[in-house]
């Protein structure tokens, strides 16, 4: 491998896509297109494939200070290896023998393979482009080993997981539509079967191939995503293994993978409406570092492929900061504990949302503005994909999660009219902005690659206009929804003929404009504004007790009503209906900040 410029690349015939590259000359010609970020680093992972390690848990019948007895690092035990990887952590190995597991991995490639033909070479250099530049949950020795034919160290469930994210977008090259691609479904049911096989005793590659199955948009990740992390469970992933004896390669992988599958379970969590499997009490991992990265290589312009790599490792980190932030909102508002404390407040139960959001409000802006300039969505160089998208659409869907409790809550409240003008206000704001980021969408984000809950987070913005819709409280705010919800829907079906799971969001939003069909009609604003005044006039006349905490609240005016284009605290809309992201960032009036600064110590329930 070059570590500096790029040397000349081999022709590819375009008219001829079914060429062999199966010899070693034109593998080594192929791999001198991938350029190497950095020198290799001195360790690399050794891809463990005769063995099997099990953490040793606290509580097993296993005590570890006996096993601290022993003066090496590596001891037998009735049969079986146990492995000490520092003083307190130590894994039980299954040593397997050697023969049948090599026997059984050359006979899985090569089912793998067969599959896939002379494609297995573009189909790498396509992940490369599309996927591991923004998702690098594989080590560079996967590379080193595929290209220099040490096809008995590859994971076939691996490589299977890598091929199947990969055939589709090598049937988007115009160049190969009429050649005869790889049977994608066959594929499939392969990499899965092989995923499943290997469940019984993981390895990291394991995991790997999990996650990238994961990643495909069609595959439904409930049930895969508990067999993951009960994978990672056994192999220690939780665990912080800065102190291990491990070499540094295998410990930088160690973590990259922990906080993939971390992002994976929290936003399973989210789009499936499931309890979280990974417990912030039993996780250890350590923040990644720039170091923890290594070298890992892209097929690109050695002009560009710098800059393109620190994106790559700043959209990683970014993301993993954003899912921290989610597993924040999940857990303070949507665990059954959560969701009964918010009810047994009753018509409190807005007041005690809004103290706990408050902070998480206050992250959520801060995350927002300290992105890296790379990652900002018009730093995008024209003509290459940019995965930025799907960052941007997350942070969205955390925004909107979060505000769809407070919206929820205010049924059942007590029908204060400033605390439901401020809180729909500012619900109304992250929607408006997130619809804009969607209709800013230029071809070279629709044509990168989108993290696996994209999908349903499309959907969610669509849930959310539908939800605000349907708790409108006046005719004229029902008619806004309808006409931005409208306008949404022509961004999906023009964006859908581009990215294909987008059809998924244009299904979630019929079905609730089908449900919104019997949504009875709301009274219009001038006679909610009669019965505010009434209703004004009859609680002077009684004079009752004010509270202190609203005694400087601004009274109530028709400008304020919700769905009034003219309040003055509204958002600057333009003709579209439509402003920018940064809004929603915003902490002015219209923000629910607003109306919590009013409760900065209250606790209730």
């Amino acid at each position: 491998m070059s570590s500096g410029p790029a040397t000349p690349t081999m022709n590819i015939d375009p008219n001829n896509p079914n060429a062999n590259y199966e010899n070693s000359a034109q593998y080594s010609q192929l791999s001198q297109q991938i350029v190497l970020s950095q020198p290799p680093v001195q360790q690399t992972y050794d891809r463990p494939s005769q063995y099997y390690s099990t953490h040793i848990g606290p509580t097993t019948e296993l005590e570890p200070i006996l096993l601290d007895l022993s003066p090496s690092t590596n001891s037998s035990m009735a049969g079986d290896t146990y492995q000490k990887s520092d003083n307190r952590t130590a894994f039980l190995v299954d040593q397997l023998g050697a023969e049948r597991s090599k026997g059984a991995t050359l006979a899985a490639l090569g089912a793998v393979e067969r599959l896939v033909g002379s494609y297995g070479p573009l189909l790498l250099q396509s992940y490369l482009t599309t996927t591991h530049r923004n998702f690098p949950v594989i080590e560079e020795g996967f590379f080193s080993d595929y290209e220099n034919g040490r096809r008995s160290n590859l994971d076939p469930a691996l490589l299977a997981a890598i091929y199947c994210l990969t055939v589709p977008w090598l049937a988007r090259d115009p160049q190969r539509a009429l050649s005869p691609l790889p049977d994608i479904y066959q594929l499939e049911d392969l990499a899965f079967r092989l995923f499943a096989e290997s469940l019984y005793k993981p390895t990291l590659s394991t995991v790997q191939a999990g996650i990238l199955l994961l990643q495909k948009p069609d595959n439904d990740s409930k049930t895969l995503n508990g067999q993951l992390v009960g994978a990672a469970y056994e192999l220690g992933l939780h665990l912080d293994c800065s102190t291990w004896s491990s070499n540094t390669a295998e410990k930088a992988l160690r973590k990259r993978l922990a906080w993939a599958l971390y992002m994976q379970d929290k936003w399973c969590s989210l789009i499936h409406g499931r309890p979280s499997a990974i417990s912030t009490n039993n996780w250890a991992v350590k923040d990644l570092l720039d170091e923890d990265f290594g070298s890992f290589r892209i097929p690109s312009d050695a002009a560009t492929v710098d800059e393109e790599i620190a994106r790559g490792r700043s959209l990683f980190r970014e993301m993993v900061s954003l899912t921290e932030i989610l597993s924040t909102v999940l857990d303070t508002f949507y665990t059954l504990r959560a969701m009964q404390e918010v009810e047994d407040a009753g018509q409190s139960g807005t007041r005690l949302i809004l103290e706990r959001a408050k902070p998480v409000q206050i992250r959520l802006k801060n995350w927002f503005a300290g992105l890296p300039a790379n990652l900002k969505m018009d730093n995008t160089m024209t003509g290459k994909p940019s995965s930025t998208g799907y960052l941007h659409l997350a942070y969205f869907a955390t925004e909107i999660t979060l505000h769809r409790c407070i919206i929820r809550s205010l049924e059942t409240s007590n029908g204060d009219p400033y605390l439901t003008h401020i809180c729909r206000s500012a619900a109304k704001t992250r929607l408006i902005s997130a619809m804009d980021f969607v209709n800013r969408l230029r071809s070279e984000h629709l044509n990168a690659f989108w993290y696996f809950p994209s999908k349903v987070n499309f959907a969610l913005i669509g849930t959310f206009g539908s939800l605000l819709l349907a708790t409108a409280p006046c005719q004229e705010e029902v008619e806004f929804y309808r006409t931005r919800l409208s306008e949404y829907r022509w961004t999906l079906s023009v964006s859908s003929k581009t990215v294909d799971f987008l059809a998924f969001a244009l299904q979630s939003l019929d079905s609730s404009s089908t449900l919104l069909k019997n949504l009875p009609r709301r009274p219009p604003t001038s006679e909610i504004t009669a019965q505010l005044a009434a209703s004004n006039r009859s609680m002077q006349s009684t004079s009752p007790p004010q509270d202190e905490t609203m005694t400087e609240a601004p009274p109530l005016h028709l400008n304020m009503l919700p769905g009034n284009a003219h309040s003055a605290n509204a958002p600057n809309v333009g003709a579209s209906g439509l402003v920018s992201p940064s809004t929603s960032t915003s902490s002015g009036s219209t923000s629910y900040e607003a109306y919590a600064e009013m409760f900065p110590t209250q606790r209730i329930g």
